[in-house]
Parts: C-alpha cells; structure tokens; sequence
C-alpha cells in the first residue's frame, strides 16, 4: 500500500463578507489518501457603505519587475469565464502583482468566473483545498492552502482521482459598479476591481483561518479545528495575554469570547519585525462576522489609506489598494511562501543575503555567519511558531562570527532567529530547524 495522505477540499471562497457553516460531507480512504470535504455557504463580500478616495500604489520593486516583462517569479494560469476585456485586463494586473511578490516553482491555477451574482455582492476567491505535508517543526495537525503546500513539495499535488485541481477558485461580479483601470484612480462612486481581486487572491494564497462559530445567528460556542485539523494561519495567532488560539478548548464558550474579544494577534516573527515590531491586530469584534471575524486585519488599525490596508475586511467606494503591504508579505514568509528577489528586507534595509546560518537543521549548536569580519555586538533572539522567545542572549561576533550552543534541550521544531544589531539597530529574521 502507497502513503496514505491527507486532502482537505473545502468548497468555499473567503471573502471580505461572508455568511457560511461548516458540515462534513464526505470522508473517504483509498490506497492513497484521505479526503475529507467540507461545504460552506456561498462568501458574499460587499463593499462598505463609505467612500474614501485614497490610492496605494504597486511597490517599487514590483512595477520595476511587470515594467520589464520576462520571467516572474512564480507562474499563475488563470482560466477565465465570461469576462470582458478590461475586467480581464484588470484581473491579471493584480495576478501579475502577486506573481511578482511571491516564488514558487510549481504554477498557481486560479478558476476564476465573472457573472451576475446577488445584488451588491462583489464576489470572493479562496483556496480550492487544502493539504496535509510534513514541514519540519510545523504541528502534524496544520492544513496548508493547496497553492502554498504545493509550494514547499516542489510539485502539484493531485486529488484523490489522481488529476490536478485548481489551487484557487474565484467569482466576482459582472454587474456591480467596478472601476477597472490599473492606475488607482478610482472614481469616488465606484470600487477598484484590481484592489478587490488582489485581496481576494490573497485569501486563496493563505491569509485566512479556521476560526467560525457554532450558530452564525445565535452563536455559543467558538470552533476553531476542522476533523481535528487547524489551518497554518491558526498557529499565530494569539491573545493579548499572550495566549495561542490553539490553547483553548475547541468547541467553547471562552473560545467564543476570545474570537470575539478585539484582542487577537499575529505573533508571526516576521510579520511582527514589518508591524515596526509590534504584533498585528488582527479583525476579532464583539459581535462574530461569519467570513470576516478572525481572518483579516483589523480594520482600525489598518483604515482606508493605511500601506497595510488590503487584508482588511472592508474596501471603500474610491479606494484603490495595490500594494499587498509588507505586513501582509512578512505573514507570507512567516506561513512558508517565499518572497520574490530572496525574502524581505527588514524595516531598516537589513540585507538577509549577508547572513548565513549553519548548520541548518541543527542539533545542540548554529552559528551565524556575516560577510565581513564584524565584531559588532548582536542581540539574537530564538522564537518558536507560537511566538515564545525561547532563548534571548547578547554577545559580540568575532570574526563576522557568532555561536549559539547548549541547546540540546530544545524540542524538535521550527524556530525563527531574530539577528539585531545593537549599534545599527539593523534586524534580520531567519528560519531555523531543531533536529
């Protein structure tokens, strides 16, 4: 018999806005895997009743890719279904965004459909499935969005009836009042197409949870695991206490409170080193918005104009957002994606290319190695996945070098090192694995 895997297909879009539940519809086992479906109500992402005429143009580093053309750095094939000319055109501007900030050798597919829907629905996009990998250090238990999981195996992954299936699946309307130029400037009665797309992408690559309640109308309980399965988001997020989500009991009424408590966080190591070192706040209001609640941003803290603005739950009539924003991006790296041009800079332009650190895995020792002979003094930190700063120590390098030892204590994981020099204030974050 062949390893039995682990598919997750949820047939879902996320959105800004959405209505939905979670019921198991089938679960099966063949020779060589496990397929686990689960079916949520429609997403329906509607805009919000305000008008804010604002503009976050696509990054630098990104324009200066699409304006060269030629190879980007990862691959999105896009099937598209009824759409005009410009809506299409605008669709794979944001697409060529995307495909210009992340890296993956294996190709993105996207279903993408523009037809009429409800009024005063935009549409959503979501990952078409999710999977079950090993990644070294990562909780057995984590689903991983079929794009990214695909990504770190180095190879499409197929389905139980052993074909490829799309990675995203997205719908948008062809009657709401879009604008659909590439340039930002959004008239004030009318939403960017662009903006809504590369958001909704954005869900379909990872940024979303599987925090839900019992009842969308009276709810009691919040739930968190899907058949004893949380999603990568999952693991980083956590109160202001801190406590990790996943620490909770699941179903739960204190579930429920901290869902809907505005107290949840990002502690990703490098989302937080983009946050200017303060952990991201993440969308969690009294009252659970099914499809918006514990999967976003939180909207006060990134409002209209914000550079981090586009995963928040709401877009305004007028606002155009084409910058995923380095929040966003440093989530990215943090769930496993690998950022296009090596990784991202931290906030002080700290060239992650002039560190190196062996071995990697490590077993009781690492060193950190720069390219010059620094005998600067370095604060390093060690994080787990949860956030905890597990070792935190301040020393000078000699020779460009610094060891770290007597960590045979340390459990089998992922870690990621946090490399601050005290004298620049320069900060680098690298992932490291514990053999």
């Amino acid at each position: 018999m062949r390893k039995i895997t682990t598919i997750l297909n949820f047939a879902f879009t996320c959105s800004l806005v959405f209505f939905s539940s979670f019921a198991v519809v089938a679960q099966s086992e063949t020779d060589d895997n496990t397929t686990i479906r689960i079916d949520w109500d429609v997403c329906k992402y509607y805009p919000s009743a305000e008008t804010h005429v604002s503009k976050i143009n696509v990054p630098e580093y990104i324009l200066q890719k699409m304006a060269r053309g030629g190879s980007n750095c990862s691959t999105f094939i896009v099937n598209y279904n009824g759409f005009t000319p410009e809506a299409e055109a605008a669709f794979q501007f944001a697409v060529d965004i995307w495909s210009n900030a992340l890296e993956s050798v294996v190709p993105i597919r996207v279903e993408a459909n523009f037809g009429p829907l409800d009024p005063g629905v935009l549409g959503g996009a979501g990952p078409a499935g999710f999977r079950l990998i090993s990644v070294p250090g990562v909780p057995s238990n984590t689903a991983f969005p079929l794009a990214l999981a695909e990504k770190l195996e180095a190879s499409e992954l197929p389905d139980a009836s052993e074909t490829f299936s799309n990675d995203i699946n997205a719908t948008f309307s062809s009657t709401a009042n879009f604008y659909f130029g590439i340039d930002g400037n959004t008239p004030s009665n009318q939403i960017d197409f662009v903006s809504v797309v590369l958001h909704e992408l954005g869900h379909g690559l990872g940024i979303l949870g599987f925090g839900r309640v019992d009842d969308p109308d009276m709810p009691t309980e919040g739930v968190l695991r899907n058949n004893g399965f949380v999603n990568v988001w999952d693991n980083f997020i956590e109160n202001g206490t801190p406590e990790a989500i996943t620490s909770f009991a699941d179903p739960s009424a204190v579930l429920l409170t901290e869902l809907t408590g505005n107290n949840l966080f990002s502690n990703g190591p490098i989302t937080t080193l983009q946050n200017n070192g303060i952990k991201p706040s993440t969308y969690a209001p009294a009252v659970f918005r099914q499809g918006s609640s514990y999967s976003h941003w939180d909207e006060a803290t990134y409002p209209p104009g914000n550079a981090n603005s586009l995963m928040t739950p709401f877009i305004s009539r007028g606002e155009a957002i084409h910058d995923p924003g380095l929040v966003t991006l440093g989530f990215m790296e943090d769930m496993g994606w690998s950022i296009c041009g090596g990784s991202l800079l931290s906030v002080n332009d700290f060239n992650l290319n002039t560190v190196n650190i062996s071995p990697n895995p490590f077993d009781t020792s690492f060193t950190i190695e720069f390219n010059s002979n620094t005998t600067d003094v370095f604060n390093v930190s060690l994080v787990d996945i949860n956030g905890r700063v597990i070792l935190n120590t301040t020393k000078s390098a000699i020779n460009g070098k610094l060891s770290i030892s007597n960590l045979e204590h340390l459990k089998p994981a992922l870690y990621f090192v946090r490399i601050s020099n005290t004298i620049t204030g320069h900060t680098v974050i690298k992932k490291l694995v514990k053999e």
